[in-house]
């Protein structure tokens, strides 16, 4: 009996634990690139604010509109800007910033569904090593919010 009160108070513990964490990490700020072309990649943009003392990553996203979604950022090589994939994710230190930019980091959707414009929605999953999955809808805007 000990042992199942023991186990039980763990599993609860623990899903608290992810719950105050969730709550250090906030996303503001958050838009989307139109995607002009059915099936043309997307881009989405977004600040994500670590208020917590432990660094965190976000580790991926999946979009409503994409078959796949990655992480990626710039780099200059030999001279020529490129986008790479960030393989292991995007760190938040702790009570950082990091904006997700045109330019600098930012999600690229593949494969989308449909065509999107301004004033329209899409769905964003944020998933992080530490805070869970933080859900977010993102207006598509024609050029980058002020």
């Amino acid at each position: 009996m000990k042992k199942i009160l023991g186990v039980i108070l763990l599993i609860l513990s623990s899903h608290s634990v992810s719950f105050a964490q969730s709550s250090d990490i906030v996303i503001s700020g958050e838009w989307a690139r139109p995607v002009l072309i059915a099936g043309r990649p997307g881009g989405a943009f977004f600040t994500i604010e670590n208020k917590g003392d432990q660094a965190d990553r976000l580790v991926s996203a999946e979009a409503n509109i994409a078959q796949r979604t990655e992480i990626h950022d710039h780099i200059m090589t030999d001279g020529v800007m490129r986008m790479v994939q960030m393989e292991e994710g995007l760190e938040i230190p702790a009570g950082g910033t990091v904006e997700l930019k045109p330019g600098s980091f930012h999600i690229m959707m593949f494969e989308t569904d449909n065509k999107y414009g301004p004033g329209e929605t899409i769905d964003l999953k944020l998933n992080f090593e530490n805070a869970g999955t933080i859900e977010k809808t993102l207006e598509i805007k024609a050029r980058q919010p002020e």
